[in-house]
């Protein structure tokens, strides 16, 4: 199990670099609106793992996020408006359905979102206690969400958190 809950959060961190590195590139000048540290709302992604890219932009339209032009055929990136808060959802592997999910917030204040991720999903989240950057704290844990097995991962830092969905290939 454990060797399970390694390949799973190598896989979530692979890609958080991935979408951090598509969604830096350049200096173009971009303003980052400022958000008092600790103050942001928990995001419910859509979870509907193995569905289409349409149902996705679906289920965000009518809020204040916004597709962000960085988003391709296998990324969409979104952005809240209001806040720092990015969600990007992942269509990679053999039927490019939805894949992971990776909700970015700016805080300082992970217990906050550990705990709500653990309330809403039914999952008891364990924290890695080998880590060996006393920085960064990674909690791990699995559970079902809409009939299918999905795996937790939330790595938190000094300013942020970032809570990683995702379904075994």
């Amino acid at each position: 199990m454990k060797k399970y809950y390694s390949r799973v959060l190598m896989a979530m961190m692979a890609m958080m670099c991935v979408t951090a590195f598509t969604a830096c590139g350049g200096d173009d000048g971009d303003d980052v609106p400022e958000v008092a540290p600790g103050t942001v709302a928990f995001v419910e992604p859509c979870l509907d793992f193995g569905t289409s890219r349409e149902h996705v932009k679906e289920y965000m339209t009518g809020s204040s996020w916004q597709l962000m032009e960085e988003s391709n055929e296998y990324v969409l990136m979104y952005t809240d408006s209001r806040s720092t808060t990015t969600v990007t959802y992942s269509f990679i592997g053999s039927n490019r359905g939805l894949s992971m999910v990776a909700v970015n917030y700016i805080t300082y204040n992970s217990q906050a979102i550990v705990s709500e991720v653990g309330r809403r999903h039914n999952v008891t989240l364990t924290k890695d206690a080998g880590a060996t950057n006393k920085a960064e704290t990674v909690y791990a844990g699995q559970t079902t969400i809409g009939g299918r097995t999905v795996a937790i991962a939330v790595h938190c830092t000094s300013a942020s958190v970032s809570v990683f969905y995702k379904i075994p290939d």
